[in-house]
Formats: C-alpha cells, structure tokens, sequence
C-alpha cells in the first residue's frame, strides 16, 4: 500500500465530480481499473488534503426518484452527449439539430443500481487498500432537464416543474423549467422504496425526496448529496431575473412568501433525511442578487445548520468570461460560513456537453484557478482563511475519457495558487452586509432594489478592474477586538452605505476617526454618516444626466463615448440602484472635501463621487461613489444587457477612486469596446502578488502605489514619476517586492538572479532578486518578515554593501539615491 503523506498545511478535502462514462463495461476488473487510475492522475492533489471524495453523476437525479428498493433495476443513466429532453429548448432545431441528446458511444454500458453499488464500494476500497486515503463518495440531484432523459420528471410527474406564488403559477420561459421545491405531487400508484403503495395526492416534494433519498443513500453507500444548478434555492437559477424581478418591475412578491416557501422545502427534507450531509452548487448569482430577485435566504440555511458548507464559485466564467459576476457571488457566499470552511470549484471538463473548458473555453490559460484563489475571507480574529475543499468539475470527458493530460497541467497551477494564499488582506476588502440584507428585505419588500443593486455594482466594479478579492462580514468586522482591527490597517474596507444606520453607522465614524479608510457606494441614509461624508439630501432624480468626472481616467488611444465638452452621459434607474440620485455637498467651504465627480440634469446637480479626509483622522480618509447600473430593459436573459456604449459604466469611477488612497490603477485600451483586465492584488509573506487575466491582451496597466511603482519580479517597465507602465500576459501572476519612485524615466528591469554566498551567509543565500537601470530612486523593499527580523537581507549596489542601519522601517527597508543596478538577498 502507498500512503501519501499530507503536507503541514493540507486542504481538508479534495472532490472530484466523475460522470459514469468511463465505465464503459460492468465486469468488476473493468470497475476497478476505472477507479484506480481516477484516483492515479488526481494523486497529486488528493496528497494535499486530508481526504477526498468523488462525485457521482449518475443521470439527473431521477435514479433516486425511481429507486425502489431493486438492485437489480437498469438505471437511465447519462450516457449521451448534447441535450436531454429536448422539447424544453426552444433554440434545437426540433429531430434534426446536431445538439440533441446522442449515446456517447456506439454501445453505452447496461448500469443497474447493483452495479453503481459496486462502483462506489470500489472507490472507496482502493482508495483505502491502495493509497491509504479516507474516500466519501457524493450523490447528485439536479433540477433542470438537459443531463437525462426522465419519465418521472417529464411524463408520470410534471406538476414538479411548475413553482406557485401568491396563489398562481410563475414562470419565465415557456419552455424551460425545473424542478421546483416548494411543489406538490399528484398521486400515483407506482411502488417506490419509500412509498411501497405509491405517492399521497399533495405530498410535498421535499419530503419525497428526503424519504427516497433515507433509503437510496445508505443502500447503494454514498455518504452525501449535492443539490447541483441552484436546485433548492430558485426557481429561475439561470436568469438574473426572478419570482421578484422581471426586468421591468422590482419587486413584484412578498419577500415572506418567497423565503418561506424556499425554507419549508429544506425544513421537511432535513426533517425526512437528517443523517446525511447536504452540499449546494448554488445559483450562478450572489447572496444579494438572490435575496433581491428570488428571496433565497441563505442565512437561514447557514443559522438553521441545513448546510455546512457555502455554495462555491460559479463555473459560469468559464462560458461568459464574467468573472466579475463569479467572484462577487463567491465572496458574497464566504463572507459568513455556516461550518469551519468553503470550497474552490474548478470547471476541468465536462461530461454532457462537447466543452472541455481547460482545453476549450479556457484555452489551457489557468486564469480561473488564480483569480478566484487570490479570494480570501477576513475571521472574527482578523486573520486570512482561504478554502479548504477542492472540487474538479469534472475528471472526465463527454467521450468518457480519464485525460491525464488535464491533472498533470492543471494541479501545479492550483498548488502555486495555494502556495500563495494571502495572508493578510489585499488593498480592498468588502464589507459585507450579509445579515442586514436579510433584515433589509425581511423590513420591507422596497429594500429589493437597494439588495440588488449592492451586488450587481460590486460585480460591474471587478469586471472594470477593482482589485477586490477579500471580504469580511458584518458580523465579524463587529465583533474584532483592537487587535483585530489592527490587522485591517493596510487594507481598504469597501461597503455599500443604504445599511449603515445607527450604532452600527457611530461604529464606522468611530473606525474612520481612529485611522480608518473606507469607500462607501449607493445611497446614504444615516445622519452620521452623511456627516462624516459632508452629504446632503435633496430630491431625488433619474434618467439622463451628464457626467463631469474629475480624475484622471483611462486612457483610450482611440477615442471613447464622451460629449463635446468631455463629459460621460449616465442613465440612472432608480428601481434597480437604490432610488433615485439625490445627494450633494452639505458645507461647500470645507476645504477638506473633494468632489471627483458630478452629475447635471436639466442645471440641477448631484454630487457622484467624493473623498475626504481631516488632520484629526490619525490618517483616516473615506471616500464614496452613488454608483447607477447601466442595465437596460432587454426581455428574458441569463444576464443583464448593458446600455449602448455612449452611457458610462459609472462602477469605473469606484477603480478611478483609488487613486486618492494612493493606488493609481488604470488601463490604456485601443478603443472603448475593449474589454478592462480584471487585476487581484494581494499579500503573501509580505509580498504583494498581483494576479489577474485579460480578455482583450492588447491592454496595457499603468500602476502606481503608495510608495511609488511596482517592480513585479521577471517583467520590465518604463518608469517615471511613481508609476510604472505593463504589458502583462493573458493570465498573470506575479510578485512584487519593491517599489520605485525616481523623476527621470528609464527602463527597468527587476529578475530573479543566482543566490550567490555572501560573507554574512556562507552558503545560506535563500534568493537574490537585481533591479537594473535606476536612476536617482527612492527604493522601497518588503522582504520575507522572517528574513528581515533575522538580519539576513543583505544589499549590494556593484560589489558595494549597503549599510542598513537606519534604513529599516516596520516591515520595509527605504533606500535613497539609487542608481544603476542593485541586488537584494537574503
């Protein structure tokens, strides 16, 4: 037997989802051979964590609806490639379309429930026998009609696939549906293994299902279920519209209603299958998006213990490059846990589709390994805790094929990522207000659009190139001690401002006052803090306005969307971004106050973006931008359609905002279709690793932090006045640990050198990293602490040591009158 041993700091789980098709003959030496090289190629993985467990996708679900207790019943498995059901798809060509459900392969294996018996208790033997590793293996259920053919969902029991409010029957799309939780069987005298006799007229869903699922589970050994494509949450998983949004109206139900219909599903399933553990995909939205336009609240499922572990990201990146979307649902879902972790979820392949998005869709780039990996969340104790579940979206083909091509690429890319995890927050961390969100809409079905709007800025903010990917709960950021609040002290908290009311909001005073540094968004309420912001309120207006912005912006080479008079136009929906725009400057005197951007209508002013900043603050400085969604009426789609281009995407000026807090972040683009980088920037033994990815490569960054330019390790950049110029690649993941500040321009370079013995370190040298070309520089260097606290960085300009006494600040050196080429070791 192998064991493998377990690195110090080990993933606690390592998942990897499997269809069935490898399974290509029943024989048991077939069986196991499939099992012992799944569990091969993913060894190097499998070894960081403490266990693993496959995820068996073994038709849509509807083998646990249909299980009645026969192990020797042939199963209607998923062993097509294109879309099952078809009549639900409006957009196949009805018989002949090439997309319709087809067998993988000429003969696709005969699978019985007794044979998935075997499968399972193969896993798990080898997985022990062999490798010496502690292997579950997962059930799923989907909702929706593409991954299996299904009688029980389509023919005997089609009233699941309808979803009732306020006594009438919803939907969107005439044709496509899912299951709905809330639903209510007709009768039938089928024999099920739960239901000898068949189903009671009016038994709710929830607890056929949980009933099926008492018996299926421990029968056939899985040891959990995953609730997959938003099943249990939505109705509509697949749209940004909802039970409560149609695009037009916000909001249309009673936020009562929805939750409690939601809940009343997981109530009676937990009450029916209370021993197993139940995982959730989630939608492919955000914990505000949801709340907003379904009602889903998910507080209640982390406080009620329903689950123990928060839906993950979403793989829709993958299809729509959205990854602003994906990691704001990401974060907004770990912002809270209802356990001790949360879970990665990488999109490697797919089983049901022709897609295999590492190859495909991704192009062999791992930009959605390291973007989602630079996210971290912020505890009660103010420090970092990244995921600690791993899931590979799918280990197999639709062909049915086990790729070992696809772990031996991608598991390095996840190790560095995780060799990487932050351990301290990134420049940005959003504050989110997870509970105040449920009490916003449980107060009042009006807070929808203020709930809506509070994600889908965030989202349009990344997709612009906001380097946001840590977060840290309401709750948490309430209850850190000093020392907590310390450990934020390099960090900008970014929240919207609607919640913030009372104690809580004389708490946020108190933090800005004290040293602080915060960036609110959307409507202010409070008295407070309208007065730490010097904000007025007056009528509130929509529709068109001009904008005048006052702050460097991006730099477009060939012309962008602006007036004459170089101003932006903005079309403001109040029903969607939190009413209508209505503040302004209070005191006009305060010369502390600075106005970064306005907005005119008809000679009538408001105030969009602002900073300011008093002496008495110890450095504490806030910042705000209103923020408008530029999402027009567009009919039924799966994401919100952007205005024509002449209309600003004013969630830009939050990245432009920046620049005041001493981060100058902006883009130099060929045209204004080019599409922003998305960049990440976080902390790792004291380095500061920028990660992102473009999708247009043609765009340049040109960077510039508190202390001067970035000098990102193995890249070189013209450099001038604080701010440094890159053309980085597609997907990028770099450190920096210098940072520059000289008058005259010049090309530097900064690499990775040899770690020559120096007399202090005989042979002791961990690393030497050279910068070349300085000119007349003020030099700034953030080593290893360990390093630094040792005394073991060591500076050389030529053959000449650098004295550093004196030159030591906290956790940085500050060197001055540089020039030439200098090498840091340590």
């Amino acid at each position: 037997m192998t064991t493998i041993a377990k690195p110090k700091h080990a993933l606690q789980r390592v998942s990897l989802e499997m269809s069935l098709k490898p399974f290509k003959s029943t024989a048991p030496e077939a069986i196991e051979a499939v099992c012992a090289e799944a569990i091969r190629q993913w060894l190097p993985l499998i070894g960081m964590a403490g266990s693993c467990s496959v995820l068996l996708w073994v038709a849509d679900g509807s083998e646990i609806l249909v299980w009645d207790g026969d192990l020797q019943r042939e199963i209607e498995w998923a062993r097509y490639i294109g879309y099952a059901n078809e009549q639900f798809f409006t957009h196949l060509t009805e018989g002949t379309d090439p997309r319709i459900a087809q067998p993988y392969i000429s003969e696709p294996a005969t699978i019985t429930y007794g044979d998935l018996q075997f499968i399972i208790a193969s896993f798990k033997r080898i997985a022990a026998e062999r490798y010496g590793i502690r292997m579950e293996v997962g059930a799923t259920f989907d909702a929706g009609p593409e991954f299996a053919y299904s009688d029980f969902k389509y023919k005997l029991h089609p009233e699941i696939n309808r979803a009732e409010v306020n006594g009438q029957f919803i939907s969107l799309k005439a044709d496509y549906t899912v299951v709905c939780g809330w639903s209510k069987l007709k009768e039938d005298h089928v024999d099920y293994a739960a239901y000898p006799g068949g189903i009671p007229e009016g038994t709710p869903f929830g607890e056929f299902l949980g009933r099926q699922c008492a018996s299926f589970l421990p029968a056939l050994g899985f040891d959990y279920i995953w609730f997959s494509n938003g099943f249990a949450l939505s109705y509509f998983p697949w749209t940004y519209l909802g039970a409560n949004y149609d695009g037009k109206q916000l909001p249309m139900a009673q936020y009562e209603e929805l939750s409690t219909k939601m809940l009343s599903f997981w109530e009676i399933f937990k009450q029916e299958c209370p021993n197993y553990r139940t995982e959730i995909r989630g939608t492919n939205y955000g914990t505000g998006m949801d709340l907003a336009k379904d009602g889903i609240p998910l507080l209640d499922l982390y406080e009620r213990n329903y689950v123990e572990i928060p839906p993950p990201n979403s793989p829709w990146g993958a299809l729509n490059y959205d990854f602003g979307l994906e990691l704001t649902g990401y974060m907004s879902r770990i912002a809270m846990l209802p356990g001790q972790t949360y879970l990665f979820r990488f999109y490697a392949n797919d089983p049901w589709f022709w897609q295999n998005p590492w190859w495909d869709l991704y192009d062999r780039e791992p930009h959605d390994i390291y973007c989602p990996l630079t996210v971290a969340r912020v505890n009660t104790q103010g420090e970092l805790e990244s995921p600690g579940i791993v899931q590979i979206l799918t280990i197999d083909t639709e062909k049915g094929e086990l790729d070992a091509d696809i772990p031996m690429e991608v598991i390095p890319h996840i190790k560095k990522a995780f060799k990487d995890a932050p351990d301290q927050p990134g420049i940005l961390t959003w504050l989110y207000p997870i509970r105040e969100l449920h009490e916003a809409m449980a107060e009042s079905d009006e807070h929808a659009s203020d709930t809506f709007f509070h994600d889908w800025f965030v989202r349009n903010a990344i997709n612009q190139g906001l380097p946001l990917n840590t977060v840290v709960s309401t709750d948490d950021f309430f209850a850190m001690n000093d020392d907590a609040i310390n450990k934020l002290q390099d960090t900008i908290l970014f929240t919207s401002a609607f919640w913030i009311k009372g104690k809580k909001a004389q708490r946020i005073v108190e933090y800005v006052r004290n040293g602080g540094k915060i960036i609110f968004y959307g409507r202010v309420e409070d008295p407070e803090l309208r007065k730490l912001l010097n904000l007025a309120y007056e009528d509130e207006l929509e529709g068109d306005f001009s904008v005048n912005l006052a702050s460097p912006r991006d730099s477009i080479m060939n012309g962008e969307p602006i007036s004459e008079d170089g101003s932006y136009q903005l079309f403001h929906h109040s029903h969607i971004s939190g009413g209508g725009l209505s503040e302004v400057v209070d005191d006009l005197a305060d010369c502390n106050t600075f106005v970064h951007a306005s907005v005119n209508q008809f000679e009538i002013e408001r105030v969009f973006a602002l900073t300011r900043a008093l002496p008495e603050w110890d450095g504490g400085r806030v910042g705000w931008v209103r923020g408008s969604l530029p999402f027009q009426i567009a009919g039924i789609t799966h994401l919100p359609v952007r205005q024509e281009k002449e209309f600003v995407d004013s969630s830009v000026f939050v990245r432009y905002l920046l620049q005041q807090f001493g981060y100058g972040l902006y883009q130099t683009k060929e045209d204004a279709a080019s599409e922003s980088a998305l960049m990440f920037i976080t902390r790792k033994d004291n380095a500061f690793i920028l990660t992102g990815c473009k999708q247009d490569s043609s765009v340049r960054l040109n960077l510039q932090f508190p202390e001067g330019a970035p000098l990102i390790v193995g890249q070189t950049a013209m450099i001038g006045n604080g701010t440094a110029a890159y053309a980085l690649d597609r997907t990028f993941h770099d450190e920096c640990r210098m940072f520059v500040n000289q008058k005259q321009t010049s090309r530097i370079t900064c690499r990775e050198n040899q770690p020559v013995p120096t007399p202090k370190k005989r042979g002791r040298t961990l690393r030497t990293i050279s910068v070349y070309n300085l000119i007349e520089a003020e030099l700034t260097v953030y080593p290893p602490l360990a390093q630094l606290q040792a005394g073991n960085v060591e500076v050389k300009i030529g053959d000449q040591a650098l004295d550093l006494i004196g030159k030591v600040f906290g956790n940085r050196i500050r060197l001055t009158h540089i020039s030439g080429n200098i090498d840091i070791s340590w």
